[in-house]
């Protein structure tokens, strides 16, 4: 697997369930090993650091699939966790890209909610509550595996719609999967396509869209008879 992150930019990993999507973004995150191959940051080779290492000295930050929230704590204690990463990157010499304020700002019921505990939040609040503390954390790569869980499609498309400014302000860089194939190429500039671990195909998003390869990763090909052959979940 080869590719690459335009710096400011939002790229999307698409594929079929099990093409490999979600385990890229733990080896880039330093969860999984990546031996052979390598891991670089602005040319600086980060394979061999952890992923502590990896958050601090670089800020490459993983919101993983699922609601990754601290669930016994409150919001606003969620969201000091973030924040203070992000003063820790402060000291490497990085500057914060994002406050808490423009966390409630972004999502407002958290505001509202500040001081109750993370485990009575909906499915969509804590989703919201994992991305915001992530953007605390000053992330320089942000890596995020399938935000749409427990959001409606119009909410996400609001979420990405502002932060995509936040990121270019801030140079930061996005890969991004995402179960729903047409919001990811919708919100990314550019794409690649996996199979079985590899890349098959790459293209500007707006490409990707009528490439029939993204539709056989999908569906598989059609027999003599019109019917697909294989399964997928588009």
């Amino acid at each position: 697997m080869d590719l690459a992150v335009k710096e400011g930019t939002i790229t999307t990993l698409v594929g079929s369930n099990g093409a490999g999507k979600s385990s890229a973004l733990r080896a880039m995150a330093g969860i999984i090993k990546t031996e052979p191959g390598t891991v670089t940051v602005h040319g600086e080779d980060i394979s061999t650091l952890t992923t502590r290492d990896r958050i601090i000295e670089y800020g490459v930050v993983l919101i993983p699939e699922g609601r990754s929230v601290f669930t016994t704590m409150s919001v606003a204690e969620n969201l000091h966790l973030g924040a203070r990463v992000g003063n820790e990157r402060s000291k490497h010499g990085h500057a914060a890209t994002f406050t808490t304020e423009e966390a409630y700002d972004l999502f407002p019921v958290l505001k509202e909610r500040q001081h109750a505990r993370a485990q009575t939040l909906s499915g969509g609040e804590q989703q919201m509550l994992a991305i915001a503390r992530s953007l605390l954390m000053s992330p320089r790569v942000l890596l995020i595996d399938e935000p749409s869980m427990g959001l409606a499609p119009l909410l996400v498309r609001k979420i990405f719609g502002v932060m995509k400014d936040v990121f270019a302000r801030n140079s930061v860089s996005v890969l991004l999967v995402e179960q729903d194939t047409s919001i990811a190429l919708e919100l990314a500039s550019d794409a690649y396509l996996l199979e079985h671990g590899s890349v098959i195909a790459h293209a500007p998003s707006a490409e990707m869209r009528n490439d029939s390869r993204l539709r056989e990763a999908y569906l598989g090909k059609g027999d003599a008879l019109g019917r697909t052959q294989g399964t997928g979940n588009a």
